[in-house]
């Protein structure tokens, strides 16, 4: 399942990407992350994802490993992980960029492949996209919150 969503942000990418590359303030503004732990800079990191779908309580530990990233541009990462409640697994390829568009004003762009198997996969694309659209508009909402703060 194939997601791609932007979001226009008030500012450079040179202030964007401090916040990207601070783990715990991502996982901050990112809905159902319970709590992130960074295994090496840059690389590698596990988490705890909590979410409700549909009938669906998943409480997902996952291992986020980052592929590709070059500094105010894009950041490549990988998450797995599995439901220890209903066997789910879950696999998010994600590739997040930065476009500068005007000196204010900043593109961000999320590209994520999801690829789900097990009992969430029982309810169907339009159920999970739109969690994943929801999930994406409080993640936007947050974000830009923070960047008020900074």
């Amino acid at each position: 399942m194939e997601f791609r969503m932007e979001a226009d942000l008030p500012c450079a990418p040179d202030r964007l990407w401090p916040i990207m590359l601070d783990i715990r303030e991502m996982a901050g503004c990112i809905p159902g992350i319970e709590s992130i732990e960074e295994k090496e800079r840059l690389k590698a990191y596990s988490a705890l994802m909590k979410q409700k779908i549909g009938p669906f309580k998943l409480e997902v530990p996952a291992e986020i490993v980052v592929e590709d990233f070059r500094e105010l541009e894009f950041v490549i990462a990988q998450a797995t992980g599995k439901d220890k409640f209903t066997g789910t697994t879950l696999r998010v390829n994600f590739d997040l960029r930065l476009e500068a568009i005007e000196a204010e004003l900043t593109r961000l762009a999320v590209q994520a492949d999801l690829q789900i198997a097990g009992r969430l996969a029982s309810l169907g694309h339009s159920m999970i996209k739109k969690k994943a659209q929801e999930n994406f508009a409080e993640f936007e909402a947050n974000f830009r919150k923070r960047l008020e703060e900074v």
